[in-house]
């Protein structure tokens, strides 16, 4: 089954899954994240099918989330390491790995804990932070469309200035 494009939807959600949206691609990103940067470790850690890695390879190579770059080591191998778009999504991995520990637990306990490299402390969950640093819950948060909003944007902000009322 194909899957819909987003292309059309004027959403920056929508158009972020239009690039990272497909089932292997975050975690082909994830490895990235950890220091994976050649197809066969990506290949055999995820187990995932060639035909379907290298075409995730390619779109995130063309969208300019991965860099393609020969091997230092061995010029017939190539690497792919995140560019600076790449890193930019680390607090969306971040979000979705504090997302899962809490709402998708495994019976064990944690199976991924963020910790700050220097303190060995916990890393804080994210969140909307204000202009003052405080932490700021979806009840403190209004939407207000911006230059580029079209008519389902604009919908979208008034549904939700109309729950923070009601």
């Amino acid at each position: 089954m194909r899957k819909r494009s987003f292309a059309d939807i004027n959403c920056p959600i929508a158009q972020t899954l239009e690039l990272i949206g497909e089932w292997w691609t975050l975690l082909i990103i994830r490895n990235a994240f950890c220091g994976m940067c050649r197809f066969d470790d990506f290949q055999r850690h995820l187990d995932i099918s060639t035909n379907i890695l290298s075409a995730r390879l390619q779109r995130l190579v063309a969208s300019g989330i991965l860099l393609r770059q020969p091997a230092p080591d061995d010029g017939r191998a190539v690497e792919y390491t995140l560019t600076d778009k790449g890193r930019a999504l680390y607090p969306v991995l971040l979000a979705i790995t504090q997302w899962g520990e809490t709402w998708a637990p495994h019976p064990d306990g944690a199976r991924l804990q963020l910790l700050e490299r220097a303190s060995g402390q916990p890393v804080a969950g994210l969140a909307a932070v204000s202009h003052d640093g405080r932490s700021l819950p979806l009840a403190d948060i209004d939407l207000q469309p911006g230059p580029a909003a079209d008519a389902k944007t604009h919908h979208l902000a008034r549904l939700r200035q109309q729950q923070a009322k009601g």
